[in-house]
């Protein structure tokens, strides 16, 4: 399935709204969001004046955006949660704009409202960064 409008699953709006689309390969289990970074987003004002580079938590962002709309894809509906905690995560190469980045996705495990993801970054097809992420639904 995909989703071309990631604000009607989850509550972030630009311009912490880090992904443009999501395609979710399993429901619960494994997708991959999209975001083209322009030179000119706000992200970039200032990371680095007149050499931009994504910076990193703008991939992290990305990531757990994505992930939250394969968890929900589940339950079939949008919803809300946090980002509880970031690990391992290694940065392998600058992303410089303009930049079409795929956040890809996949489940390691669920407990109770936490769920941890595996994460994979990737720009022109080069792993910029991987790691893991876990997020906690929030009480509905």
């Amino acid at each position: 399935m995909r989703i071309d409008d990631p604000s009607s699953w989850i509550p972030h709006r630009p311009p912490i709204l880090t992904v443009d689309a999501v395609e979710v390969d399993e429901p619960g289990v494994k997708g991959r969001g999209m975001r083209r970074f322009a030179a000119g987003d706000p992200w970039l004002a200032g990371h680095f004046p007149g050499n931009p580079v994504v910076p990193g938590v703008a991939m992290i962002e990305g990531a757990a955006q994505t992930a939250a709309i394969v968890l929900l894809a589940a339950r079939g509906k949008g919803g809300g949660g946090f980002l509880a905690d970031v690990s391992k995560f290694r940065f392998k190469a600058p992303v410089i704009p303009p930049a079409d980045v795929v956040f890809e996705i996949t489940v390691a495990g669920v407990f109770g409202a936490l769920c941890k993801v595996s994460v994979r970054v990737l720009s022109r097809g080069v792993l910029a960064a991987e790691g893991e992420l876990v997020l906690s639904a929030s009480p509905q």
